[in-house]
């Protein structure tokens, strides 16, 4: 186990044959943990040299002897709940908290991995004895997990949520939260963590060499959105009676968007080109998806049976060579992670550099801007604030260039 920071080397967990007990020895010292090999000692072996490395080798004798202490104490008896009871009672809660029809959001599994951190170090703890620096302890481990400074950032906010949570329960004092709100976020060259890299356009070339390698459904996903700036869920959820057709320019109303939580309409707007990629699609049920996995593998292999090679009287006839009850079969409707991996593998075939639907918004915004302006990117994109229209655009670097030669 090393510090990135440091380079320091943590010693090991071992067995004080006399007393029975976990030892691990740092600045000399040696620290009893518990039981050896139980798993409060191993969980207080990792807590204890996670703050020594936080504190680069300095941690205070007095610190270490309240951390034994309290060991014990939790070993022998409960007085207090404990962090992983807190963490037990906010996930049943965040499982009936964040869903949306019936099914749980992707912040439940953002809250679990954010808080197996947590546990992992201080499970075991009493809850009113989290404070800044036990949360600034999980957050080094998070970025020696190698995550990036936004994403730590926002695992760290879902932890003070929880225990904002906890004090509005009355299962811990409010100045555990209070506490806890002192410790900032990571400054963008100021920390160990990594800068993740911006989400950019992606160009044309690179749109139409891999709609090429593409399946044609697939391929029409693409140029909707391309043409529209649906967010990659919107798109697979689409649907015939989705689309109002009476106005000259279709109105597309999604059943279910990202903002739709926060009472905020979602209208996206279909003009004449994209209308004529529609069409077929929507000579179906009203309440069927148009763009169809089903539908697309079975033209996969009708296209495939017409370019058999081998006659019809011999070999295998088509659907003979199937299995009775396959692993996988395909779906009524592509999700965002199917529809992405289809784009990742045609771009790679077209061999051109991996890239994901969601850049498509930000070609999309990009070119609204450059031509409308900002307020229409921020209509067309459904987004309540302007600041985060600029998140999805490129700055237009070339009228800078204009305005900086027209000053003279």
């Amino acid at each position: 186990m090393m510090s990135n920071a440091n380079s320091l080397r943590v010693p090991k967990y071992r067995r004080h044959n006399a007393k029975g007990l976990a030892v691990v020895t740092l600045n000399g010292k040696d620290h009893y943990l518990g039981k050896y090999g139980s798993a409060a000692s191993r969980e207080a072996y990792r807590r204890i040299t996670a703050e020594w490395l936080q504190a680069g080798g300095n941690l205070t004798n007095s610190k270490e002897e309240i951390t034994v202490v309290e060991i014990t104490v939790v070993e022998i008896t409960v007085v207090e709940i404990t962090v992983v009871e807190i963490i037990a009672a906010y996930m049943r809660y965040a499982r009936t908290y964040y869903r949306k029809h019936g099914k749980a959001t992707n912040e439940v599994y953002s809250v679990k991995r954010a808080l197996g951190v947590v546990r992992e170090l201080y499970g075991r703890e009493q809850a009113s004895k989290f404070g800044p620096l036990a949360l600034k302890t999980v957050r080094q481990s998070m970025i020696e997990m190698g995550w990036c400074r936004n994403q730590v950032n926002k695992q760290v906010d879902r932890v003070k949520r929880v225990f904002k949570w906890a004090v509005s329960e009355e299962m811990i004092p409010g100045s555990v939260y209070e506490a806890l709100r002192t410790v900032t976020g990571l400054r963008k060259g100021r920390s160990q963590a990594k800068e993740s890299s911006p989400v950019k356009p992606v160009s044309n070339e690179v749109v139409e060499a891999t709609v090429e390698k593409l399946p044609a459904i697939v391929a029409d996903m693409v140029q909707v959105q391309r043409l529209t700036g649906a967010r990659p869920g919107e798109i697979c959820n689409m649907r015939p009676g989705d689309i109002n057709r009476t106005p000259a320019t279709w109105e597309y109303i999604p059943q279910s968007h990202k903002t739709e939580h926060h009472d905020q309409p979602r209208v996206i707007f279909i003009g004449p080109r994209c209308q004529q990629i529609l069409l077929k699609y929507l000579l179906r049920p009203a309440d069927s998806y148009c763009f169809s996995p089903a539908e697309s593998e079975a033209n996969r292999r009708a296209v495939q049976h017409l370019n058999r090679k081998t006659p019809s009287s011999c070999g295998n006839k088509p659907g003979s060579n199937r299995k009775k009850k396959p692993r996988r079969t395909s779906g009524e409707k592509y999700d965002r992670h199917s529809y992405c991996r289809a784009v990742r593998r045609a771009a790679v075939a077209a061999g051109v550099a991996s890239w994901s639907p969601h850049r498509l918004q930000h070609s999309f915004a990009t070119e609204v801007r450059k031509s409308h302006g900002l307020e229409a990117a921020q209509v067309c994109m459904g987004h309540s604030k302007a600041d985060t229209t600029q998140i999805y655009t490129a700055r237009n670097m070339a009228l800078a260039a204009t305005v900086a030669e027209e000053i003279r």
